[in-house]
């Protein structure tokens, strides 16, 4: 549809109009009875061919084509004109006037002519009336009829326009989740690796023991960082096998990462303050914070004093903090994702707390986290 309720334009409606229009026209000369009824008939013919411009000139053709038919008194271009404005028409009143001029312009001419008597002139006015009533009714059902259908085909374009982009940003949100999960598992304990590495390269002169000790933290860190690699590239290749899920981090585990990185040589002091358990989720969000700020130290901060404080209680908040003094001349040559402190703000914001980082006025650089710690039920 070209616009809401107009039909498009079809070639067998044209055939169909200038076909009424030509039979009327053929019986009317059949039936002639003299030279003035081929003249009509003629004129008709105009007027049938005139119907056929209705399409972008109705608004001034159709009153116009009702003028002349006063003429010819064609009872198919009446009804036609009716029928066809009131399909275009979306204004009920504009319709009814149309439709008032369509019964003055077919029975005034009738009733001028008519010799019989008053009868057959109310007999006219009363099939005319009837005619074109009977022609804007079914113009108006067949308006309102195209534009609901026209409505109802926008909507569903719109809601499969707005499925398809749901769609998108399901996908999208999924590989970001997917990419900030790749990064937690992978970043840390790569980091490591790379600072144990560098570590021996240094030091050339380590005792064996020394030398064992950290090829086998190396190898023990690269083969769970691979491991649990490979559980995320599992849940990627959708192959329709269940990927074997992995143990969420614990609160235990957050108190591992800080031995983790004093094992690696990093000077990191923990200051635990919790006495109670701490909820599982709870756990798994402060075990990223505290992942990603330790990650950040080990890439960007190897050479300074660190330090994790982990504060709060039922009831109030978790606090965190990781912080580490501003290096300086420290360089890395470790690759950075940047989505790091993004992925854990969001983790942070999902569970309700907030999260601010940057330097501090003592010369320090501070990730802290406070996230609502609820009490248990």
């Amino acid at each position: 549809m070209d616009e809401l309720g107009a039909p498009r334009r079809r070639r067998w409606q044209e055939v169909l109009i200038l076909a009424v229009v030509a039979a009327e026209a053929t019986l009317l000369v059949v039936l002639a009875a003299s030279s003035h009824e081929l003249w009509r008939a003629g004129l008709m013919l105009a007027l049938g061919a005139g119907l056929l411009l209705r399409r972008r000139h109705w608004r001034w053709l159709l009153p116009a084509l009702l003028v002349l038919n006063g003429a010819a008194m064609s009872i198919a271009v009446l009804s036609i004109s009716t029928y066809t404005f009131a399909t275009r028409s979306h204004r009920r009143r504009h319709t009814l006037l149309f439709s008032l001029f369509a019964v003055a312009t077919g029975a005034v001419p009738s009733l001028l002519l008519v010799s019989a008597g008053p009868t057959m002139g109310i007999s006219a006015l009363v099939l005319t009336t009837l005619i074109v009533a009977a022609s804007a009714a079914t113009g108006m059902y067949t308006s309102i009829r195209r534009a609901l259908l026209s409505q109802l085909q926008k909507r569903a374009e719109q809601a499969e326009s707005g499925r398809a982009v749901a769609e998108e940003q399901a996908r999208r949100a999924e590989r970001t989740r997917i990419a900030r999960e790749m990064h937690d598992i992978v970043a840390h304990k790569i980091s490591l690796v790379a600072l144990q590495a560098g570590a021996l390269e240094v030091n050339p002169n380590l005792e064996r023991a020394q030398v064992q000790q950290s090829a086998a933290l190396i190898r023990q860190t690269a083969t769970t960082a691979l491991s649990e690699l490979r559980e995320v590239l599992g849940v990627l290749r959708g192959d329709g096998e269940e990927a074997p899920l992995a143990p969420q981090p614990t609160w235990d585990d957050v108190r591992r990462l800080v031995v983790t990185s004093q094992e690696a040589g990093i000077s990191v002091d923990l200051f635990d303050f919790i006495d109670d358990p701490v909820p599982d989720p709870l756990a798994r969000t402060a075990y990223r914070v505290v992942q990603e700020g330790l990650t950040n130290i080990h890439k960007h901060a190897l050479h300074t004093k660190a330090r994790v404080a982990l504060i709060g209680e039922p009831g109030t908040d978790l606090v965190i903090e990781v912080s580490n003094v501003l290096p300086k001349g420290f360089t890395t040559d470790l690759p950075g994702a940047r989505m790091g402190l993004s992925g854990i703000e969001t983790r942070v914001t999902h569970a309700g707390g907030t999260i601010t980082s940057g330097p501090t006025d003592d010369g320090r650089f501070e990730v802290r986290a406070v996230i609502p710690w609820p009490t248990a039920t």
